[in-house]
C-alpha cells in the first residue's frame, strides 16, 4: 500500500465509528470496495467520494436494503463530480 493509500486510510478511520472488536484491517475492504465503486461511478476515484462511499458501507453494513438506500443517495454527488470534472476538462483544453 502507498503513502497516499495509507493517508486516506488514516482519513477513513478519522470518519467511521469503530466498535468493539474491529482492526484497521477491515478498513482495508471497505476502501478497495469503495474504491472500485467510485471508479465505476465516475470513471477515476475522487479521494473525497472513496471516503463517504466506504463509511457508508461500514456503516450500513449490517443491511443490504439499508446500504443501497444510503449509496442511492449519493447519487446527486457523483452526477457533481462528473459535470464538475467535464467542465473542468473542457475549460482547459
Amino acid at each position: 500500500m502507498n503513502t497516499s493509500e495509507n493517508n486516506l486510510l488514516a482519513k477513513l478511520k478519522e470518519h467511521i465509528r469503530f466498535e468493539d472488536g474491529m482492526d484497521d484491517s477491515m478498513l482495508s475492504f471497505y476502501f478497495d470496495a469503495a474504491t472500485r465503486y467510485v471508479n465505476k461511478k465516475i470513471g477515476t476515484t475522487q479521494d473525497y467520494l472513496v471516503i463517504m462511499v466506504a463509511t457508508v458501507m461500514n456503516d450500513n453494513r449490517s443491511s443490504s436494503e439499508d446500504l443501497a438506500q444510503a449509496l442511492s443517495a449519493l447519487e446527486p454527488i457523483f452526477g457533481l463530480e462528473v459535470l464538475t470534472s467535464a467542465s473542468q476538462t473542457e475549460s482547459t483544453n
